[in-house]
């Protein structure tokens, strides 16, 4: 009689030791994986801002743009004559890239890291200059 909830028991402690074993690694997982979605969600909302505006000054909807804008951790910024692209690279995870060709040269002077940055969009001469300048807090 002894034995019996002595065996049920240890019966338990196997099942329940197993689940955590198994469960905490995937659960682990997925926690990971959804941050990583989420981190490659703002950097695209962030590439479509900054296309978006970059279009309306390059088409002349707008003579210039100021905003205070908000740089993802893992995106960085260049320029190739008319080209720009944002590109959001992170460990462990596949490179995503957002290109669009404007009408007019790209002069760019990209956001040094992650963090909150005034930009300023300017149509001057035939030329798009893309600034971006950290805000220090006060």
């Amino acid at each position: 009689m002894v034995s019996r909830s002595l065996e049920k028991m240890i019966l338990i402690a196997i099942g329940l030791s197993t689940a955590v074993i198994i469960g905490v690694p995937v659960l682990l997982y997925t926690i990971n994986t959804l941050g990583n979605a989420s981190q490659l969600e703002m950097a695209e909302q962030f590439a479509e801002r900054l296309h978006n505006l970059t279009e309306n000054v390059d088409s002349g909807l707008a003579n210039n743009t100021s905003i205070l804008i908000s740089v993802p951790e893992g995106v960085a910024i260049t320029s190739n004559g008319a080209a720009l692209t944002v590109a959001f690279e992170k460990l462990g995870m596949a490179s995503q890239y957002w290109d669009q060709t404007y009408e007019h040269i790209i002069d760019l002077v990209p956001p040094t890291g992650s963090g909150t940055y005034s930009l300023l969009i300017r149509l001057i001469e035939n030329e798009v200059y893309i600034t971006f300048t950290p805000v220090t807090a006060s």
